[in-house]
């Protein structure tokens, strides 16, 4: 049981850091206050790491200490079905004639397509709503949950990578 944990822990941990890019482990160990050497051994598994340091480092990553789990129980589940490893796939955003967005899958050529509602128009609906709704697609464990985790994570890049350059300019 304790190295289910260990694993689904460390899984997590390099999946956040690999996220967050070179120098992530130096940044996370400066942040919180987490020896390097220990850290290290935590990511390449020879230390399992104490429950306190467990925790700092979800905090580093504005994690529940619990949601670290689910996401190395996730990341361990798709390292056992590649098929359903659609979280990283890489989406372009198309340019085209209507306001709607649309999106290429760069891997296997998919393309998705939708309509966004405006605001007041039938079918929008409150931010709390839409975050409700999200919630039950991403924990519905099917390709739907799958696609839009997959587009998060394009937004969220694409997001990032603008206010980087705001802030550079």
């Amino acid at each position: 049981m304790d190295q289910l944990i260990t694993n689904q822990f460390r899984a997590a941990l390099t999946h956040l850091l690999a996220q967050e890019g070179r120098g992530a482990q130096a940044r996370l160990s400066k942040k919180q206050n987490i020896d390097r050497g220990y850290l290290n051994a935590i990511v390449k598994g020879r230390k399992s790491g104490s429950e306190k340091i467990r925790s700092k480092i979800a905090s580093h990553f504005d994690m529940a200490y619990e949601d670290v789990f689910v996401l190395g129980r996730r990341l361990l589940a798709q390292e056992e079905e590649p098929d359903a490893n659609y979280g990283n796939q890489t989406w372009d955003v198309l340019e085209t004639a209507e306001d709607e967005p649309t999106f290429l899958n760069s891997s296997s050529g998919d393309v998705v397509g939708f309509k966004v509602p405006a605001k007041g128009e039938e079918g929008s609906s409150s931010v709390q709503t839409r975050i409700l709704k999200t919630i039950e697609v991403l924990e519905s464990e099917t390709k739907y949950g799958d696609l839009l985790a997959g587009l998060i994570d394009a937004f969220h890049d694409s997001l990032s990578t603008k206010r980087e350059k705001e802030t550079i300019h």
